[in-house]
């Protein structure tokens, strides 16, 4: 819903980043936060209710760009979601930052931004310890995206098999069932690097603090390099299995 938001959004027109684009040039995702509100996942598609999502813009750099999508109920305001993004504009054959435009800077730089980068600021990696869990996959073609490396939803699918791999195996404290029974709360991603198709990657994963085994961190590493780190929270109580609904057809008129 995120996705689709923000690209009807771009595509009407904001911050104009349309009008930007050059050839060989890109936007890619460097840093993410999603925080979910709990009753995100007690929504039903048999049930409808309007849904509002809002794009704000937070910061505009040299060559990067921050904004945040909230999700709403449109009947009674109430904030169910936000996904924080900051974008690096791209150089495609370089792979380097490209800058942009003068006028761009000068049309949304100067806006009153009072929530800024704080909230996806750099941090340092950190370092893998040695009880993590590890697993290997390979990046498929199916997992690429238009800039033709692997698209950030693969990431986190890559990460929540893992997950599930760690919680059915017993290695998590606590979690012990399929990790998609297990709301997400809130995920924090720094991007800083890429893979392509077939690339080997090492997934890690392992809890913070034994007082806190919600919060569960990954790591993925693409020939000993780190690509990407996530930190996450997970909510400790399981939801049901919801009933899946079969639909039969017949030949009969």
């Amino acid at each position: 819903m995120f996705e689709a938001a923000r690209a009807l959004a771009i595509k009407s027109g904001f911050l104009a980043l349309g009008k930007y684009a050059e050839r060989d040039v890109t936007m890619v995702i460097v840093k993410q936060q999603i925080d979910l509100n709990p009753k995100v996942h007690e929504l039903s598609l048999k049930k409808k209710f309007p849904m509002l999502f809002e794009l704000k813009l937070l910061e505009v750099g040299k060559t990067s760009v921050s904004y945040v999508t909230e999700f709403k109920d449109g009947s009674t305001k109430e904030l169910l979601g936000q996904n924080f993004l900051k974008f690096v504009r791209m150089n495609s054959k370089t792979r380097r930052p490209f800058p942009f435009p003068e006028f761009f800077r000068e049309a949304y730089g100067t806006n009153d931004m009072s929530v800024r980068s704080e909230v996806l600021p750099k941090r340092p990696l950190p370092e893998i310890p040695k009880t993590a869990l590890k697993s290997v996959v390979i990046a498929r073609h199916s997992d690429m995206d238009r800039n033709n490396h692997v698209n950030q939803c693969s990431y986190i699918k890559f990460c929540m098999d893992h997950a599930t791999h760690a919680s059915l195996s017993g290695y998590y404290a606590y979690y012990t069932q399929d990790m998609c029974l297990y709301a997400p709360l809130q995920w924090t991603i720094s991007h800083v690097g890429e893979c392509f198709a077939n690339d080997e990657l090492h997934i890690y994963t392992w809890q913070t603090d034994a007082c806190a085994p919600e919060h569960i961190e990954f790591a993925i590493l693409r020939k000993d390099n780190m690509i990407l780190h996530a930190s996450t929270i997970f909510d400790k109580e399981p939801k049901k299995r919801r009933q899946i609904v079969s639909f039969t057809t017949s030949n009969k008129l």
